[in-house]
């Protein structure tokens, strides 16, 4: 690792996404390449929705893992002129995903996905990537090169192969299993299931990533879902 890569300017990094939309693996893919380039002692990584859950970078890059949000962290980010990569899909399958993963009432998640689709319409003007679930980024091997040109990196064709080949679903599947394995100062809990605080990966953290199974739920719940993330649905150019 050359001087000059270590001394480059502290960059802040924003991966916003809704639930469901393979957020967890972009802020993965941008922690790591960062590391791979800056070095992990120059790298600081956390999930924050407000101002007060992100600490103090001391001169490191920081990266955060980020869903609903708060206007105050908004209001900070684009403050500290970060960059924004955004991740979206379809929000009725988001619900459904979070439905069939955390087996929470379907009313539960709309609900969550909801203000994630408030905060990703608020901040798309800000957004320097835009990631879709559906064209499935997260099975491309050349998506992470991708990210990395956006932060303007220029990490060698191993450790991209590398980075990818640790976050395949399959891997990530793998590692979700083996959780109670880590170091306990690793783990925390959200909604009574374990999360590695270092990659953000919980117990079930991947379903099945099909598209369109919104469309086996009743007509009217189609329809009302549809009222509901219109105006997310319009923004992103998803069919109504």
């Amino acid at each position: 690792m050359s001087a000059a890569a270590v001394a480059s300017p502290p960059q802040v990094i924003a991966t916003v996404g809704l639930h469901s939309s393979a957020s967890t693996w972009v802020f993965n893919v941008v922690r790591e390449l960062l590391i791979a380039a800056r070095g992990e002692s120059h790298v600081l990584s956390c999930y924050a929705d407000e101002c007060a859950q992100v600490p103090e970078a001391a001169g490191r890059h920081l990266v955060i893992k980020s869903h609903s949000g708060s206007q105050d962290l908004d209001d900070w980010l684009v403050a500290s002129e970060a960059r924004f990569l955004l991740s979206v899909r379809d929000p009725r399958d988001a619900c459904v995903s979070m439905t069939q993963r955390f087996k929470s009432p379907i009313s539960h998640t709309v609900r969550w996905i909801a203000h994630d689709c408030a905060r990703l319409i608020r901040l798309a003007p800000h957004g320097h990537l835009l990631l879709r679930y559906e064209d499935r980024f997260f099975d491309d091997r050349q998506a992470p090169k991708r990210i990395a040109v956006t932060l303007g990196l220029e990490p060698d064709p191993t450790a991209l192969d590398a980075i990818f080949d640790r976050y395949t679903t399959e891997s990530v599947r793998a590692f979700a299993r083996s959780l109670s394995a880590l170091p306990s100062e690793r783990l925390t809990t959200v909604v009574n299931f374990p999360i590695d605080r270092v990659t953000q990966i919980l117990a079930p953290h991947i379903g099945d990533t099909q598209i369109g199974k919104w469309l086996d739920l009743p007509f009217r719940q189609q329809v009302e879902m549809t009222r509901v993330f219109r105006a997310f649905l319009d923004q992103f150019g998803y069919p109504c």
